[in-house]
């Protein structure tokens, strides 16, 4: 099972709760409730499915949302809740980008205080490093294999100027190969944690929101291992509902729209 939140219209968030072996089609979709309260969400849960139907539920995939973590483990007390290993991998490549902005924020302000008669200087691929560290924002989410020679170059030139946009840059390489790995939770943990000291090691404030990710909700990302489930399902039938929106020109009567949402995937 899936546990994700989705926003039909003007900013009324639902929650869904939809089925793997459904896979897009009739049966996916097992609940689908307004609002994102834990407490709302798993009354109404646990009211409307007995006890001997939630006790075969065996793992439930879930974003790093508390309430719905909450709800997994409340509902499906038999079940292992894993979080999605992508929404994980976010957390820390937004932090790698954090460093990015805050180099480029202090090179602004350098350049607001220089002199301007004197030209800015330009690098052996013809870029300022104000322009190479704006343009290297998805370079530094890609695999070194899936990069252009222009990207190539600008990421050699940035990281000769900046270890540790290197150093992150590495870190998130080796985040990625963990989960790609096909290996027991016992021995990734033995790896993250490994990879968690090295970030611990690079001392830098904006990996805070990753070492706190990590230090409380250990126990899920590693439920991944088991069987390598993510919440991309979810994503799939969230993108689903946003077409479906988009046919129907937007949610004018949402209790019809919830109908034929019914009708068609439950």
């Amino acid at each position: 099972m899936s546990l994700d939140e989705t926003c039909l219209s003007n900013g009324e968030v639902w929650t869904f709760l939809t089925n793997k072996d459904g896979h897009g089609g009739r049966g996916t979709l097992a609940a689908a409730i307004p609002g994102t309260k834990s407490d709302e969400i798993t009354t109404i849960l646990i009211g409307a499915m007995g006890k001997s139907v939630r006790r075969r539920v065996k793992e439930v995939t879930c974003d790093l949302s508390p309430s719905m973590m909450l709800i997994a483990a409340e509902v499906f007390y038999n079940a292992h809740v894993v979080n999605d290993r992508f929404h994980v991998q976010q957390v820390y490549n937004e932090a790698v980008d954090e460093i990015r902005i805050d180099i480029r924020r202090q090179l602004i302000a350098e350049d607001n205080s220089r002199d301007k008669s004197e030209p800015p200087i330009t690098y052996s691929n013809g870029e300022t490093m104000r322009q190479i560290l704006a343009r290297s924002k998805h370079t530094l989410m890609m695999s070194q294999n899936k990069w252009t020679d222009i990207q190539r170059h600008r990421a050699n030139i940035l990281f000769r100027h900046y270890p540790i946009l290197k150093a992150a840059y590495h870190l998130a390489m080796e985040l990625r190969q963990i989960f790609n790995a096909k290996i027991s939770p016992t021995k990734a943990m033995g790896r993250m944690n490994k990879w968690y000291e090295k970030v611990m090691a690079l001392g830098n404030n904006n990996f805070r929101s990753v070492i706190k990710t990590f230090k409380n909700h250990a126990p899920t990302i590693l439920n991944y291992f088991r069987r390598r489930a993510t919440n991309a399902s979810a994503e799939a039938f969230n993108s689903k509902v946003k077409i479906f929106r988009s046919q129907m020109r937007g949610v004018r009567d949402r209790d019809f729209f919830i109908f034929r949402l019914v009708k068609l995937y439950a």
